[in-house]
């Protein structure tokens, strides 16, 4: 993409600037909080900076982070809370910018997040941004630490006690599909789904461990989501939000990381690679090459420009696409959608002119620093876009 180099890079200087300086909120999380914004300052001074040291700026950010626990700050989700400031701080070392006794406290804080992780999935709360799955995302990235390994095997059982066996040897998870009304089903996207079960079991694989009841697993969730194609001659998309059995009626799902084809297809391609399973390989980059032709905003629902249900999300799982392929047609693809996210920055009153959508419900269009809906995650993937081998922090969207 180096035609438009100049153009991503003056939209990345603008959102770095802006975030120097923003205030930082209460919520230490990974996604949706303050560890996101000092991802995306950590990968500019490397990118850009050549620097493999962090900046003031982030280790200010670090030790905000720190106080608020210390104040009692005790959510552990790696979205909005302890998990997913870990997850930054182990990276952070494993990107030799931070170093081992920079983040000694972390070894404090594992046996509680360990008792969170295990609470939520024996209610049933698997979720990746708002429950067990999070927290196991953390883990993995400590898995070297003495003690990791068990944290892991025991999500693992619960995981295999609370699967449900279709009639086909398939399995499911049950889960809330509505906070508000507390309706259950069955979800397969990655954000909150089945998708994100796939995407545990994939780094477990790739970690040799207990591969052969990850393998048994991630063949069966596998099975369960495959089943789930609602594609008939004219569709638009492939997947419904949820599943058949959650969406009686309703086949449509919408172009983004969170919920349909792309997060879905693209994790089951991911898996098949790793188990060298050709047949789901096949069936999963036939769906992603269909949603190459997807390009209406609306009709898509893509409204902003975020990583969650934005085009630069789109895009960045795209280029992944062509990166990992070579097929032309994924590069040409994120380039379309990385080109409608240039044209997003058009708020005077944003963040580098970007806003979050929102419905008038929830206040309309508002401006986030965050690395799920807002400049972080629009940052980090225009650096991606820049240097490929900038790309390993999306390990954190499920992405690597």
């Amino acid at each position: 993409m180096n035609s438009d180099s100049s153009k991503y890079l003056q939209i990345i200087e603008n959102i770095h600037k802006e975030l120097m300086v923003c205030e930082l909120s209460n919520n230490i999380g990974l996604h949706g909080g303050t560890s996101g914004i000092a991802l995306f300052l950590a990968y500019y001074d490397r990118i850009i900076r050549q620097k493999n040291e962090v900046s003031q700026r982030v280790m200010d950010i670090i030790e905000h982070n720190i106080e608020r626990i210390n104040s009692g700050e005790r959510l552990h989700t790696i979205c909005g809370g302890i998990s997913g400031f870990g997850w930054l701080c182990e990276h952070l070392r494993q990107l030799t910018m931070l170093k081992s006794e920079d983040i000694d406290f972390l070894d404090d804080l594992d046996h509680y997040l360990y008792k969170m992780m295990i609470s939520d999935i024996k209610r049933g709360n698997y979720d990746f941004l708002h429950g067990a799955l999070g927290v196991a995302t953390y883990f993995l990235s400590r898995f070297d630490k003495k003690g990791i390994s068990g944290y892991i095997n025991d999500l693992l059982i619960e995981l295999e006690k609370s699967a449900i066996e279709c009639e086909n040897g398939a399995v499911k998870w049950i889960s809330v599909l509505n906070q508000e009304t507390g309706e259950e089903g069955y979800n397969i996207s990655l954000s909150h789904g089945m998708s994100s079960i796939v995407a545990f079991h994939i780094r477990l694989y790739q970690l040799n461990f207990e591969t052969e009841r990850v393998c048994l697993l991630l063949t069966n969730t596998m099975n369960y989501i495959l089943d789930q194609v609602t594609f008939t001659k004219g569709s638009i998309s492939f997947f419904p939000s949820y599943s058949k059995e959650s969406n009686a009626g309703n086949n449509f799902s919408r172009l983004g990381w969170c919920y349909g084809d792309l997060g879905v297809a693209n994790t089951l391609r991911r898996a098949a690679v790793v188990l060298k399973n050709r047949e789901i390989e096949n069936i999963s980059l036939k769906i992603l090459l269909h949603n190459c032709n997807r390009r209406d905003i609306q009709i898509n629902g893509i409204h902003d420009a975020g990583i969650c249900h934005g085009s630069v999300g789109v895009s960045h799982i795209f280029w992944n696409l062509y990166l990992d392929t070579q097929i032309d047609f994924f590069r040409e693809t994120a380039c379309h959608w990385m080109n409608v996210t240039t044209q997003m920055a058009i708020h005077t009153d944003g963040i580098a002119g970007f806003k979050v959508y929102r419905t008038e419900k929830y206040g309309g269009f508002t401006k986030s620093p965050s690395l799920l809906e807002g400049v972080s995650g629009i940052g980090l993937v225009l650096l991606s876009q820049l240097n490929k081998d900038a790309r390993v922090w999306d390990e954190c969207m499920l992405l690597h």
